[in-house]
């Protein structure tokens, strides 16, 4: 009887370890598994969203040019100011080497070198020396200044080899004080221009003659 209760025992504290063992190896796969997030129905997804919004690549707006599709109007216009940069520089030639001091050796032919051709800067270095030669800085002291009045393209259009340039001019002289000039005459200037090989002008050859009162 007493061997009975003994195994009895044995069994129920073999029972008791084994059922103490499986509480614990659950407790330990319970801690060592993770556990997934549950989501009650209507919430939205804010993990997912996030995501999504991180791995969503950022744009930038950048301007857009549209080509292909110029008309005959913009291309006259954007070649307009070739033609204007024309008429600029002839005005501008014949202003500036139409003034100038004896004293500073009329420098404004220098100034318009840059403008013309070689052929230009052959003639507008000689002339530079005859104004030089009749107003030596020596002598009495002299002033030209020439203003432009009105000008015209008489010969050729946007495009072509070949501008002639009609300036009309007024040429005030002094004795040192260019607000009192001492004889005021007017001119007419032919300018022609030839086009280079970058779509500008530049002068090649100046022709002046006075205008009779």
């Amino acid at each position: 009887m007493e061997i009975f209760n003994r195994r009895r025992i044995a069994i129920a504290l073999l029972i008791l370890g084994l059922l103490l063992l499986a509480f614990g190896l659950w407790i330990l796969i319970g801690l060592l598994w993770p556990k997934q997030p549950t989501q009650q129905a209507g919430q939205p997804q804010l993990q997912i969203v996030q995501q999504q919004q991180v791995r969503q690549p950022k744009t930038l707006a950048m301007p857009t040019n549209v080509q292909g599709t110029s008309t005959a109007v913009q291309v006259q216009q954007a070649n307009v100011p070739a033609l204007q940069e024309a008429v600029r520089r002839a005005e501008s030639v014949v202003s500036r080497m139409g003034s100038g001091t004896s004293q500073d050796g009329f420098l404004g032919y220098d100034d318009v070198m840059m403008d013309g051709t070689s052929r230009f800067r052959n003639y507008a270095r000689s002339e530079q020396n005859r104004m030089r030669a009749e107003h030596p800085a020596t002598g009495q002291l002299y002033g030209l200044t020439t203003r432009v009045v009105a000008s015209k393209v008489t010969e050729g259009k946007e495009g072509d080899n070949k501008l002639v340039i009609m300036i009309q001019a007024q040429k005030a002289e002094d004795a040192g004080d260019r607000a009192k000039p001492t004889s005021v005459s007017y001119e007419e200037a032919k300018v022609t221009l030839l086009k280079q090989a970058d779509g500008t002008y530049l002068v090649d050859e100046v022709i002046i003659t006075p205008i009779k009162p």
